[in-house]
């Protein structure tokens, strides 16, 4: 590791180079010359960072026509997001751990997690970003707890939004505009970017919009109809806004002060024709109508101050104070054989969080009997509101005594205080680094009883430490080795442990209040070579895992004979395993191919096992992890000419099929016609994608995407998960066929 000061505007120098196009005038930069900040809170590049690290940056994604955050880790193996109909895009899946236990944040700020009520009129998402406001991406694989807290347990994905400097000439007075349009087929969609920024003496400023308008992602096709068996997707009109703001001032050499807005809406209005003609458990009427009004929203204010004071306590110092609300709002019209009769009802659900958190991160470069230390130490303090309301309304006879408004789980606030402390060291001339890690966290959850949710509940607080240590050997200019072991824990959701849902004679999932944190330790170790031809990383990876809180199903009682009893649980005896590549090589160098040529390659491999509860409630040790993606590779061959105006490049991604005995069959959909029916196991596919971008004259760039180019049908392993085998709907969860996308930026 070189203990250097990188100056901040590397800050945005991110480049995915696994399998995606890459312009750039020389080609000694490579993949593992790429900046992350995540990985360590200090800028590294990612040859002396002592895990894996990926970092997409916004030029890739305008290379990829990325529309959303699927489209970022499109050709990241290893890593995916999953996407359901009615929600859209949902959560990351890093290395088989998905949903709250892959923390998100946007500039350092945490975002809402997800909330599923398993029913289909409340699943709260995490997809609050819009991709034209993001710079660049970092992920994380693996638990980050030191560093960042709970809910890193498996891992860390970090937005980082763009700044006014991104756009402007380095020094003096400058302006920018740019209009940018883009059409994507696979959901019919238009979306419009107007960015603004300015550099005026020592102030700078940035305004950002993007609208989009689309229809519903495409499946590959099947069957025109109503219900179960519809292959068609359901029928949707969308429509989102998005707005970043910034300002920021430079006081004078050593002080830098900032503002930032964010203000993200998006509407979607679905006709779920799925649904009609299906009956609801425990109801003998079919649906004869299901639509769906949902939105989701997200708001920003922050301010921060940069302090470059080379004091004896600090170099740098960093703090920012954000205020966040995000909220998810589902409003479903359907009809229910009540009192004998069909009626209309209107099911308003509603789940919002509202945030402040402060955080405070300090530098300090030290040299002690001739080894170098980079120490990092900080603190941080949150204050999250958590609330969720669901109203139902009997629109026939609005005063009817089955009209409800209740809570699946009681209002909440949760206290986070964080301590954090990091030691970058050294040695033997810097080639030899060891970086010890260590932070203590307490999370005191608070709730509240009301009407909506009468039961008393018991106020908590949870205190962990997390260690982590790392360590980077230079063997040389061209090899390297590192190794990391870290922990990462993650607090009980509020609705894991409080909620509780009674539907008579059907189903009741009851609360479990004694949850306690999961936690995990992870080891990793792999092996780099970067120089001028090239680069590669090979990184092999266990990861175990305790107090797994899962759904567990505790069997059929005679007040709920239908469906039954579920609680949440803590489970032991989780661990993942697997092993990565990723690699670049430049074929002019090598292989006397044109100048600008390049291989890129990455593959990902997962095995995960675990205890699960089976159909009667028995506990079922050494399961297979169905939350783990089948082994994918990428092989891209790129070009960018010389002259820097044109590229392309030819993208295959291969995915093995899921295999039946990789498959825990407890978790199969209740919605197979045959009890007894496995899972369906995802064939493997191969698809090729070609992407180019053309610049005609120095301020116009075009870009363009063919996906699926020959027209492949198949289907995505974590998107349909769970479901059976004999399932009549399974060609609803089909990727879209052949599609394109293109986009125009005039740079004024």
């Amino acid at each position: 590791m070189r203990l250097i000061k990188y100056p901040k505007s590397q800050l945005a120098v991110a480049v995915m180079a696994v399998t995606a196009s890459i312009a750039q005038a020389e080609q000694t930069p490579t993949l593992l010359d790429q900046v992350t900040v995540t990985a360590t809170r200090t800028e590294r590049t990612l040859d002396d960072v002592a895990s894996s690290v990926t970092v997409v940056d916004s030029d890739t994604m305008e290379k990829q026509t990325v529309q959303d955050i699927a489209d970022v880790v499109r050709y990241e193996p290893g890593v995916n997001v999953t996407r359901d109909g009615r929600s859209g895009s949902g959560s990351f899946n890093v290395r088989g751990m998905d949903a709250n236990r892959v923390k998100i944040t946007v500039d350092g700020v945490d975002q809402a997690k997800a909330f599923d009520s398993t029913k289909m009129f409340l699943r709260s998402q995490r997809n609050f970003v819009d991709m034209e406001s993001m710079k660049a991406v970092e992920i994380v694989k693996g638990p980050a707890s030191t560093i960042h807290g709970s809910d890193a347990i498996g891992g860390v994905v970090a937005f980082v939004t763009k700044d006014p400097a991104d756009f402007l000439n380095t020094e003096g007075d400058d302006n920018y505009a740019s209009i940018k349009g883009g059409y994507y087929s696979a959901n019919s969609s238009f979306a419009e970017t107007m960015t603004l920024a300015n550099r005026t003496g020592d102030l700078e400023s940035l305004l950002l919009y993007t609208r989009r308008d689309g229809k519903e992602t495409q499946s590959y096709g099947g069957a025109d109809v109503n219900g179960d068996a519809r292959g068609e997707a359901d029928p949707k009109d969308t429509g989102a806004n998005n707005v970043l703001g910034k300002f920021q001032y430079q006081l004078n050499s050593t002080n830098r002060i900032g503002l930032t807005a964010e203000w993200q809406d998006d509407k979607s209005k679905i006709d779920m024709l799925s649904m009609k003609g299906t009956q609801p458990k425990g109801n003998p009427s079919p649906y004869d109508l299901f639509k769906a009004d949902d939105s989701t929203s997200r708001k920003r204010l922050g301010i921060f101050h940069e302090w470059d004071a080379y004091n004896t306590a600090w170099d740098t110092l960093r703090w920012t104070l954000n205020w966040q609300e995000s909220e998810t709002s589902q409003i479903t019209r359907d009809d229910m054989l009540v009192d004998r009769q069909n009626q209309q009802r209107l099911k308003d659900y509603m789940y919002k969080e509202t945030s402040w958190q402060f955080d405070l991160n300090m530098t300090k470069g030290l040299e002690f009997d001739r080894h170098n230390h980079w120490i990092s130490y900080g603190a941080s303090y949150e204050r999250k509101e958590q609330e969720n309301l669901n109203k139902t309304t009997y629109l026939e006879n609005p005063k009817n005594e089955k009209n409800d408004t209740s809570r699946y789980a009681p209002v909440a606030t949760v206290d986070n205080i964080g301590l954090y402390l990091q030691d970058e060291i050294g040695l033997l001339d810097d080639r030899l680094s060891i970086t010890p890690g260590l932070r203590y966290d307490q999370f005191s959850p608070k709730t509240k009883s009301d009407r909506y949710y009468p039961q008393e509940v018991e106020d908590k607080t949870y205190d962990n430490w997390s260690a982590k240590l790392g360590t980077v050997y230079h063997f040389n200019d061209v090899f390297s080795g590192f190794a990391q072991y870290s922990q990462g824990f993650g607090t009980p959701d509020m609705f894991a442990m409080y909620f509780e849902e009674q539907v008579p004679y059907v189903v009741h999932v009851k609360p479990n209040p004694d949850l306690k944190p999961e936690k995990s330790q992870s080891y990793e170790i792999g092996f780099r070579a970067n120089n001028t031809i090239g680069s590669a990383e090979l990184t092999l990876f266990y990861n175990q895992y305790d107090d797994f809180i899962e759904q567990v199903y505790l069997g059929k009682t005679p007040q709920f004979p239908v469906a039954g009893v579920y609680q949440y649980q803590n489970l032991d005896d989780t661990t993942i395993k697997g092993i990565e590549f990723k690699g670049m090589l430049w074929l002019d160098e090598t292989f006397g191919a044109p100048e600008g040529t390049r291989l890129n390659t990455a593959i990902a491999w997962s095995h995960g096992r675990g205890t699960v509860a089976d159909k009667d409630g028995n506990l079922l040790k050494d399961e297979p992890l169905n939350s783990i993606a089948p082994l994918t590779a990428v092989v891209g061959v790129g070009y960018d000419a010389p002259s820097e105006n044109w590229g392309s490049d030819l993208i295959l991604t291969l995915v093995a099929a899921k295999d039946k005995d990789d498959i825990s069959q407890t978790d199969t959909a209740a919605n197979e016609t045959d009890p007894n029916q496995n899972q369906f196991a995802t064939p493997g596919y191969g698809i090729v994608d070609l992407t180019a971008y053309y610049k005609p004259r120095k301020d116009i760039t075009i870009n363009v995407g063919i996906f699926n180019v020959a027209d492949k049908k198949y289907w995505a392993w974590n998107d349909v998960r769970g479901l059976a085998g004999d399932y009549q709907g399974l060609n609803r969860y089909t990727q879209p066929g052949r599609n394109y996308s293109i986009s125009v930026k005039w740079e004024i």
